[in-house]
């Protein structure tokens, strides 16, 4: 279900069904399989959150929160609610991780990464006088 959501034709029927995620954010690779058949950053159909650091990229695919959402909150009231609203989307049955989400799994840790990213850029910024 992922692969089909995120793999456009014809790369799709090329990495087949028994393809990996790759979580390295400094590799350029996102899926691959046994037989060496890759699918890069930028091939896929949605720009992936560990992948691309971008503002306009997606941290929760579910409920379409974006890094930049995070970044607002964060930089104009010092904390944001996304995680909570995301955790009462899961409660309430509404997500779906398996098939929206690139990496086929629940998106809190990778929101928690960027909530952590972001507020340490935000200190140095502060801490620097910029």
């Amino acid at each position: 279900m992922t692969l089909d959501r995120h793999v456009p034709s014809p790369a799709r029927e090329k990495l087949e069904d028994d393809a990996a995620f790759c979580l390295n954010p400094e590799c350029g690779v996102v899926y691959c399989n046994p037989a060496g058949f890759i699918v890069r950053k930028g091939e896929t159909n949605l720009p992936v959150t560990v992948k691309d650091q971008g503002d306009d990229v997606f941290v929760c695919y579910c409920f379409e929160h974006k890094r930049g959402d995070l970044r607002r909150d964060l930089a104009s009231k010092g904390k944001t609610d996304i995680p909570d609203q995301i955790r009462k989307g899961v409660r309430e049955g509404r997500c779906d991780c398996e098939r929206k989400n690139p990496q086929g799994a629940c998106c809190l840790g990778n929101v928690a990464n960027a909530v952590k990213a972001i507020n340490s850029e935000l200190v140095k910024k502060g801490g620097d006088g910029s």
